[in-house]
């Protein structure tokens, strides 16, 4: 069993890389009419083998001032356990995320409990733009590959797809993967590993 320890931080105002990249793919990619919203968080995780015994690890990142500043980020620290592999040691491309990542909630900053916890950092259960509840949502974790260092950072994206668009998964894949300049915008493939969760309904 490996323990995946993730921090993970949100805008507490208008994320502006987010509102950027939803205006440039709403108007400028193929299938961009299909999104209905876009949110962002940072993930900042390492990995442990069978030690429960680490969590000042991701105190230290809270303190040291790189990856979390209180005035302007939420914040919250997640524990995954599963069978699998550290994402440092996969060439992931467009992979399946586990299912229950990131996990259980260990700490955070905002007034919610359980699995809220991660659509508040998101913006909210529905994205912004998202407004009707047939939406459907994508969520993809991005981080460079061939990072060596201890703790791998990267960007979780929360896609929110219009009600009635066939095939979400598969448009959210075409939005996030850049091949041309009208294909993709998120991720590099040539620099920049993947993992998105299956498309689910927002009222899932």
């Amino acid at each position: 069993m490996i323990i995946q320890r993730t921090l993970m931080t949100c805008h507490k105002g208008v994320d502006l890389h987010a509102a950027t990249a939803e205006r440039v793919m709403r108007r400028r990619l193929e299938g961009g009419e299909g999104l209905a919203g876009l949110a962002r968080a940072e993930f900042h995780t390492f990995w442990q083998v069978g030690d429960e015994s680490a969590p000042e690890s991701v105190e230290r990142l809270l303190t040291v001032g790189r990856y979390f500043n209180p005035n302007k980020h939420h914040f919250a620290h997640f524990v995954w356990r599963g069978a699998g592999t550290p994402w440092t040691g996969i060439p992931a491309r467009g992979d399946p995320l586990p299912g229950d990542w990131p996990g259980e909630v260990v700490a955070t900053d905002l007034p919610v409990g359980g699995g809220a916890v991660l659509d508040r950092l998101l913006g909210g259960a529905i994205p912004a733009g998202a407004n009707s509840a047939g939406a459907s949502v994508v969520d993809v974790c991005a981080f460079p590959l061939g990072e060596a260092s201890a703790v791998l950072s990267g960007v979780l994206w929360r896609l929110a797809l219009a009600p009635g668009t066939a095939a979400p998964a598969d448009v959210a894949g075409r939005l996030v993967e850049t091949r041309s300049a009208r294909e993709g915008l998120l991720v590099n493939p040539h620099m920049q590993g993947w993992l998105a969760s299956p498309a689910r309904s927002l009222n899932a």
